[in-house]
């Protein structure tokens, strides 16, 4: 079901699923990236690509970053063609990318000083989920911000999680749950160097591990 126009920044890997959803649920994203490749490949499925996006991010109510770091993001909002002086108050700009909370916080301060809001939204799941909605979004930011973007938000995710209003806590989430997942990737590993030297079947032993406590 179409939503409210909404822009979208940055369409790779994460980036690119956001906007394939949001097109084949009636939503017409507009869309940017610095590769037109990326950006023409999603036109068939709804997309749209204007020639100005400024233009179109004005007239939007929510604008969604999936850039790499905090520096592309900063370069994309207040570079020499910077997105924030065009936003008008009462935007919101969601930012979805791993990036540092003293980042996010320095971020959501310049846009609020000329009244744009942020929700801090880094995601997990990849892009297979993100395609079929099943990502993880940490979301953290003013609550008139997640009221007003909660249909987009539904759209995007089945398992949306509002971390608290204030920006920054999604990223301090984000890197809690990628702290876990190293360990766990580092003890797998382990485990399965042992299964090695003890001169065990990786497969057989990995069949084991996935259907018992391990």
């Amino acid at each position: 079901m179409a939503g409210f126009a909404v822009t979208l920044i940055g369409v790779g890997n994460m980036g690119g699923a956001i906007a394939q959803r949001l097109a084949q649920l009636g939503w017409a994203p507009a869309i940017h990236d610095l590769d037109r490749a990326k950006v023409e490949a999603l036109l068939p499925f709804g997309a749209l690509a204007p020639e100005n996006i400024a233009q179109a991010a004005s007239k939007s109510i929510a604008t969604i970053l999936c850039v790499v770091d905090a520096t592309q993001v900063r370069e994309v909002l207040f570079g020499t063609e910077g997105l924030a002086r065009h936003l008008p108050a009462g935007h919101v700009v969601m930012l979805c990318p791993t990036i540092a909370p003293h980042d996010v916080e320095s971020i959501a301060t310049q846009l609020l000083a000329q009244g744009v809001w942020t929700l801090d939204a880094p995601m997990s799941g990849g892009p297979a989920r993100a395609l079929d909605g099943s990502m993880s979004l940490m979301v953290a930011g003013p609550g008139a911000a997640l009221t007003l973007c909660r249909p987009l938000l539904e759209a995007l995710s089945s398992k949306v999680f509002d971390i608290s209003d204030r920006p920054g806590d999604g990223a301090r989430t984000k890197l809690v749950n990628n702290l876990l997942a190293g360990i766990n990737l580092v003890g797998a590993a382990e485990a399965m160097a042992l299964a090695d030297r003890l001169g065990l079947d990786a497969s057989r032993t990995l069949d084991v591990i996935a259907q018992s406590s391990g």
